[in-house]
């Protein structure tokens, strides 16, 4: 789950890194109630980014102008992401930019600072880029070395320094997939100020992560009903252009699932991993959500049981044909409890196709036809 910036600012605050002063608006008028003097920073709060590019960063110097500004600010779409409201701060003066992050690096197999003492726009152009790994367990040292390999000095070296741990210890705090300030500003009195902030909390870590319980729905916004209703649901869903709707267990067997239908002259309509361990009850909600597409004419299901017991996806499949019986359903199904699975689409009419070929075969044909296949 993405934060907004404000969102990512207040945890910062939280972690001892200096922010600055700020209020949040979402009506232009609620910019007199605002007392931060004149001129002020108005910013979108979007979940894309590239929005100074787009216009979404304004600086206004009266209280009027200000109220021009931001109605069209709150009614800006920047990459298909709605302004949710408006962040004002003060301008602040600085004399350098810092590029400052954590996240994990998966080759490594550990997290990483990614640093430059050079940040602000165009970072990911930027030659003078530096990652650095973080050992376990995590040590102030760590932040210091880093400091020092950005050439810094003085009382910069020692801020720089203590906000990298601290944001390290955000990141681990929270299960973050990235903590990111860019820039990190250096005022003429080598003050040391997060400008913006971005931070991914990994959706797995969402249930154990009380602080945020409630957050999800207004994180979701942007994204399309269905997709929007899997991410509550805990399935992974992108919806495509095509007509086959595919639901596999793993995203590597979902991508080579997907492969195996263009091959085969078919058009994936969907990706959808509902996961490992998914029971009758979840995978009833992965076909229905494809199911409601108005664009898939087939549903290709392709799931190897391991954690996953094969017959309580067929338990699912068996109360889906039951409130659907002519949809087109193709069934691949592998593994754990197969032989209860067999014997349970037997008895509900659906065909278990063995082989993967088969199935897939099966699938576009049935999508470039549109005769019925699945139930018997």
């Amino acid at each position: 789950m993405n934060l907004y910036e404000y969102e990512a600012k207040q945890l910062f605050a939280e972690g001892g890194i200096p922010v600055p002063p700020s209020a949040r608006i979402t009506k232009p008028e609620d910019l007199a109630k605002v007392h931060l003097g004149w001129p002020v920073i108005l910013k979108c709060q979007v979940m894309s980014g590239g929005r100074g590019k787009a216009g979404g960063i304004q600086k206004v110097k009266t209280l009027e102008e200000g109220k021009e500004v931001a109605k069209k600010l709150l009614a800006m779409t920047i990459k298909d992401s709605k302004t949710e409201s408006l962040l004002v701060e003060p301008i602040v003066n600085f004399k350098k930019e810092i590029y400052l992050a954590v996240t994990i690096d998966r080759e490594r197999g550990c997290p990483i600072f990614i640093a430059a003492a050079d940040g602000g726009m165009e970072i990911e152009s930027n030659p003078n880029v530096q990652t650095v790994a973080i050992t376990y367990p995590f040590h102030p040292y760590q932040g210091r070395a880093l400091a020092h390999q950005l050439g810094l000095k003085g009382a910069v070296f020692a801020k720089v320094a203590d906000i990298a741990a601290k944001l390290y210890l955000l990141f681990e705090k929270y299960d973050l997939d990235l903590a990111e300030i860019n820039p990190l500003f250096v005022t003429e009195g080598d003050d040391v100020i997060a400008g913006d902030g971005k931070i991914t909390i990994n959706d797995d870590a969402m249930g154990r992560q009380k602080k945020f319980d409630g957050w999800q729905d207004k994180h979701l916004v942007d994204l399309p009903v269905r997709e929007r209703r899997s991410k509550k649901e805990g399935l992974n869903l992108v919806e495509l252009d095509g007509n086959i709707g595919i639901i596999c267990n793993g995203a590597g067997l979902t991508m080579a699932t997907m492969d195996m239908v263009k091959k085969f002259g078919g058009n994936p309509g969907n990706f959808l991993d509902a996961g490992g361990g998914s029971d009758q009850e979840k995978t009833l909600t992965a076909i229905e959500i494809v199911h409601d597409n108005p664009n898939c004419d087939v549903i290709l299901l392709n799931i190897l049981g391991g954690i996953t017991a094969c017959d309580e996806v067929a338990a699912a499949l068996v109360e889906f044909m039951k409130r659907h019986p002519n949809r087109k359903m193709i069934v691949r199904l592998r593994g754990n409890n197969q032989d209860k699975a067999e014997k349970m689409l037997a008895e509900s009419g659906l065909k278990l196709y063995p082989d993967i070929e088969d199935a897939v075969k099966a699938a576009v044909e049935a999508a470039k036809t549109k005769q019925p296949v699945g139930a018997r």
